[in-house]
């Protein structure tokens, strides 16, 4: 069995020293790592990580990203090294990257190295990045797919609805829903939803990773 599992965060340079970075620490997505190193203990597994993330103390093989283009990339080279069985993509990526950098001195795209701090004032100029989720099932069309949905305190409804929305949209199996009023040191309150909008409530990050492990062997005994 070959599993993906993507954690951590994006960051995407202003310029050499200074970047925007997503919050993720990367500890569910350790947590989910380990979890199928325990349960499928022949499996390949391979860890896409930020630079910041949480390791697995297992042994998996880690790739550390930066961007989200680099996030892209090292997950396109896997896909297209063979088949994936399971793909949970729990990495929190950017949404934005920088087009462009504007300074009194005139407009930059490619900033070779540091923004002097004597300006007053920078823009910041930032383009959508496409959604590595949905290219997963077409890079992949017969894995089992996880992918994560995070709100930021809205009612449950609208979490799973949110969560539900982004799994048909991307076609996954199962997406795991949490909303970051709900994350709080070992409490981490998480909503495993599957196609047929059945979903399972867990308050911490090994009930999630036990969850999502038991959810996507399962599957893959049913297919």
């Amino acid at each position: 069995m070959k599993i993906l599992i993507t954690s951590g965060g994006t960051a995407e340079k202003i310029d050499t020293v200074r970047s925007i970075v997503n919050s993720s620490t990367g500890l569910l997505g350790c947590a989910i790592a380990e979890a199928f190193a325990a349960q499928t203990p022949n499996a390949q597994i391979f860890y896409i990580c930020g630079k910041n993330a949480a390791r697995p103390k297992a042994d998996v093989c880690i790739t550390e990203i930066e961007d989200s283009q680099s996030a892209q990339n090292a997950i396109s080279r896997l896909l297209a090294d063979g088949p994936v069985d399971i793909i949970v993509h729990a990495m929190a990526v950017s949404d934005y990257s920088v087009k462009a950098v504007s300074t009194p001195c005139g407009m930059f795209k490619d900033i070779a190295g540091k923004i002097s701090s004597d300006h007053d004032e920078i823009a910041v100029h930032l383009q959508k990045s496409p959604k590595i989720i949905g290219t997963l099932r077409g890079q992949s069309p017969k894995s089992t797919i996880v992918g994560f949905k995070l709100q930021s305190n809205v009612p449950r409804g609208t979490l799973l609805d949110a969560a539900y929305s982004l799994l048909q949209k991307n076609d996954c199996d199962f997406v795991l829903a949490n909303d970051i009023s709900e994350i709080a040191g070992d409490m981490h309150k998480g909503y495993l939803i599957d196609k047929y909008r059945k979903y399972s409530e867990h308050g911490t990050k090994a009930e999630i990773a036990q969850a999502i492990v038991q959810a996507a062997l399962n599957h893959r005994r049913d297919i």
